[in-house]
């Protein structure tokens, strides 16, 4: 922070060459963005900001947004979790006008999330022991999918028909779910994901993290991907590394993060 290196940067993937779109310094972007079309959103913990994605002058457009967690945009407004950490109490989902206005509370206080989904007309999270929707506009909660395991269910994915996430069984260990929502029915893709990861989706796969087998919880970890209609795991790579985390795609590659560097591999 001292050193004003705690910027917001993006790269260029025909180039490689590297844009700070926010300085930092004294004021500490958090790990929660958003983009659309023109803009990255971010947020500073308490506050939330809008950059062209050309570059430009960041300007406040939520003031008093409440901790985001995970932000997603559609065309008209924000949505984000606020950040809850073991043993904290319940928080509302929040939504707010992406082109500036008030934060408001889309739900009452909920249980600690994990993860949050978009389509046309609802908004989607998990809470644990299952998934809640309610419409865009506010109204009843509903629930979708209901967990009947003791573990918890952690993350959220979504596609036209599909629901995606882990799910912890009694020892600390997840598998990777698939939740059918016109049918019900749900599905083991993988049987083992790291949950503390992210994961995601394109038109046939989903990519996620897991340890090497029989290397332990401080080994290596792999990269892998499995097919949405199910089959077997591949390993993309694997390797040692500080904290991956933060996943990504295009049309012909995975992105990746570790403590200090974004890696590429092929789909």
């Amino acid at each position: 922070m001292n050193e004003g290196t705690n910027n917001i940067k993006k790269f260029s993937l025909k180039d490689g060459s590297v844009t700070v779109l926010v300085r930092g310094g004294k004021q500490i972007p958090s790990a929660a963005l958003a983009v659309d079309d023109k803009f990255l959103y971010w947020s500073d913990g308490g506050n939330i900001f809008r950059v062209p994605k050309e570059g430009g002058t960041s300007e406040r457009i939520i003031p008093n947004a409440p901790n985001p967690d995970e932000m997603l945009v559609d065309a008209e407004n924000i949505y984000w979790l606020i950040w809850a950490g073991e043993g904290s109490p319940p928080q509302p989902l929040m939504m707010a006008p992406k082109n500036g206005g008030e934060a408001k509370q889309l739900t009452p206080p909920q249980k600690p999330t994990s993860g949050i989904a978009i389509d046309a007309d609802f908004v989607y999270w998990m809470t644990g022991t299952g998934i809640q929707k309610i419409s865009k506009k506010g109204g009843a909660i509903t629930e979708v999918y209901h967990n009947p395991a003791k573990g918890p269910s952690l993350g959220l994915q979504q596609d036209l028909d599909n629901f995606y996430f882990a799910q912890m069984n009694d020892q600390g260990k997840s598998a990777l779910m698939k939740f059918a929502w016109y049918t019900g029915a749900v599905t083991e893709l993988a049987p083992s994901i790291n949950h503390v990861f992210e994961f995601t989706i394109d038109y046939k796969d989903v990519y996620y993290f897991d340890e090497v087998p029989g290397t332990g919880s401080f080994g290596p970890i792999a990269l892998k991907k499995v097919p949405k209609a199910g089959g077997n795991p591949v390993t993309l790579d694997q390797g040692e590394s500080g904290w991956v985390k933060y996943l990504t795609m295009d049309s012909t590659q995975v992105y990746f993060t570790d403590i200090s560097k974004v890696y590429a591999v092929s789909k």
